[in-house]
C-alpha cells in the first residue's frame, strides 16, 4: 500500500488555517438558520415544556436558546473540516468533531452572555431617586462570566487535547502535548477582554455574529502554528525510533 505524502511545516499550517475558515463559513451559513430558528420556534417549545422560564444568566431564554443552536452548527462544521486534516495522522479522529461540537457550544453561549452583561446601568435607591450603576458596581457579574468563558476556553481545549493525545501512535511528551490547553486558555482570555472592550454591555447576536468572524481568523492562525510545533516534534520521536530499529549490514570484501 502507498504511504500518504507526509505533509511540511507549511502545508499542514495553511491546511489547518484554510479548514478552520472555510468550516466556520459554511456553519455560520446554517448557523444563522438555526439561530432564528431557535429564537423563534424552539425557545417556545421550551418555555412550554418549562425548561426555561427566565433564562440564563444575562441571556433570555430566546437568545440563549438562539446561541445554542448556532453555536453547535458551526462546531460542528469547523470540528468536521478539522477533521480531514487530522485523519492523515491521528487515530479515531473521528471525535474530533464531537469534542469541537461540545466545546464551542459552551464557548459561544459564554460569550454573548459576558456580552450581554451590562457594565453600566441604573438603579433605584430605598427612597426611590434613581441612581447609576458604575462598571465597579457589576465587577463581580463581569468576572464570573468571564471565568465561565475561560473555563469554557478550557474546556475545549481539554476535550481537543484527548483526542490528539489518544490518537497518536508515539505520545508527544506530557508537557508539548498540553500546549494545545494552554493556548486554547489564552486565547479565550484575549476574547474575554476583547469582548469587554468593544461591546460595553450592548452585546447583540449581530454584534457577537461579527466578532467571532474577527476572531477565527486569529484563531486559526494561532492553532495552525501550535499543531504545526506538536506535529514536528512526533515526527521527530518517529524519526529516531526508527532509525534506532534499522540495522546497516556491512557488505563483506570483494573476493580477487
Amino acid at each position: 500500500m502507498q504511504k500518504q505524502r507526509v505533509l511540511s511545516a507549511v502545508g499542514l499550517w495553511w491546511r489547518w488555517v484554510l479548514a478552520t475558515l472555510v468550516g466556520a463559513a459554511i456553519g455560520n451559513i446554517f448557523g444563522i438558520a438555526a439561530c432564528l430558528a431557535g429564537i423563534y420556534y424552539l425557545s417556545d417549545r421550551l418555555v412550554a415544556l418549562g425548561i426555561c422560564y427566565t433564562g440564563f444568566g444575562s441571556l433570555t431564554c430566546a437568545v440563549a436558546t438562539g446561541i445554542v443552536s448556532g453555536a453547535i452548527f458551526v462546531g460542528a462544521f469547523v470540528g468536521l473540516l478539522q477533521y480531514v486534516i487530522l485523519r492523515r495522522f491521528l487515530q479515531s479522529a473521528a471525535w474530533w468533531i464531537l469534542a469541537s461540537t461540545f466545546g464551542w457550544t459552551w464557548v459561544g453561549f459564554a460569550a454573548t452572555s459576558l456580552a450581554y452583561t451590562a457594565q453600566f446601568g441604573f438603579g433605584i435607591n430605598a427612597d426611590g431617586d434613581f441612581v447609576e450603576s458604575n462598571i465597579i458596581d457589576r465587577i463581580p457579574m463581569l468576572l464570573t462570566n468571564c471565568l465561565w468563558l475561560v473555563l469554557a476556553g478550557i474546556l475545549l481545549g481539554f476535550l481537543q487535547w484527548l483526542v490528539i493525545w489518544n490518537g497518536k501512535s508515539t505520545k508527544l511528551p506530557k508537557w508539548r502535548s498540553l500546549l494545545w490547553i494552554a493556548v486554547n486558555a489564552i486565547l479565550v482570555v484575549f476574547m474575554a477582554i476583547s469582548i469587554m472592550a468593544i461591546f460595553r454591555g450592548k452585546g447583540s447576536l449581530y454584534g457577537i455574529l461579527f466578532f467571532f468572524l474577527e476572531f477565527t481568523p486569529f484563531y486559526a492562525t494561532i492553532t495552525a502554528a501550535t499543531l504545526v510545533k506538536m506535529h514536528s516534534k512526533m515526527r521527530l520521536n518517529n524519526s529516531d525510533q526508527n532509525n534506532q530499529e534499522i540495522e546497516i549490514p556491512i557488505p563483506s570484501q570483494l573476493e580477487n
